[in-house]
């Protein structure tokens, strides 16, 4: 009988133990889903801004396209059809150096210049558009490598799950088909601290969480905190209209930092 009791009292905390394995083993797989999901997506823009770095950077010599087509233009008195290439008298440089430009023999001299002319107005708008795109990229990269650092810190299923669908709306994870949909669980509050001296600090766990709780949740006269060109969260000190001491401060930044 002794036995018995024993086995039934401990039954409870056997499943209670079971139960947390497993929800630690879930929290972990959601954890290292979305770290490859946003590593992956972080390494694509890179690649996709080298390459465009690349290409602005050959709009850039796009000048001597225009001063080729000038060139040829003024030696078409002397240019004959079927010609390979051009060497004349570059008047656009101090003492008129030569120049050599190479032809489609297949073109006549008009058309040589016009190709020219061609190739230096598609790289001037080329230079506009990647320069809007690289723009976009790095905005992108800025934005993923924030979410790489918000899963490095996440505590909860939940909180992997909001990062989630963050990155979901954002683009940046694709939906599974037709996969079964999952419970949506209210939104995490943010992390609250006190101070020393009793003043609240709310950390922002995620950037949707960070937006809202600055643009939105916060008191006009709160202070706000982040660090500087560093990836991190928001934190936010609640006044209540009061002046806080320097202490109180110093332990706010301090939460920002970290």
């Amino acid at each position: 009988l002794h036995m018995f009791l024993v086995s039934v009292v401990l039954m409870p905390f056997a499943f209670e133990g079971h139960r947390r394995r497993e929800q630690a083993e879930r929290v972990k797989q959601r954890g290292q889903e979305l770290v490859k999901a946003a590593t992956n997506a972080r390494d694509r823009v890179r690649r996709k801004l080298a390459i465009q770095e690349k290409d602005y950077a050959a709009t850039k010599n796009r000048d001597t396209l225009r001063i080729y087509g000038d060139l040829i233009t003024s030696n078409l008195y002397r240019m004959e059809r079927g010609a390979n290439k051009l060497v004349c008298e570059n008047f656009y440089e101090e003492d008129c150096p030569s120049v050599t430009i190479q032809l489609d023999p297949l073109l006549t001299p008009q058309q040589n210049a016009a190709k020219y002319y061609k190739r230096y107005n598609k790289a001037k708008t080329a230079e506009k558009y990647l320069s809007e795109q690289m723009e976009v990229a790095h905005r992108d990269l800025e934005y993923l490598e924030s979410v790489l650092q918000e899963i490095d810190q996440a505590e909860t299923e939940q909180d992997f799950l909001d990062i989630r669908s963050e990155l979901l709306d954002s683009g940046f994870l694709r939906k599974q088909g037709k996969s079964k949909k999952e419970m949506r669980r209210p939104a995490l509050k943010p992390r609250e601290f006190r101070t020393t001296t009793g003043y609240r600090v709310l950390v922002g766990r995620n950037n949707r969480q960070n937006d809202k709780l600055t643009l939105k949740d916060a008191d006009h006269r709160d202070l706000w905190f982040h660090t500087q060109k560093i990836h991190g969260s928001h934190v936010i000190l609640c006044t209540e209209g009061n002046m806080p001491d320097d202490e109180t401060i110093v332990e706010a930044a301090k939460l920002a930092a970290y």
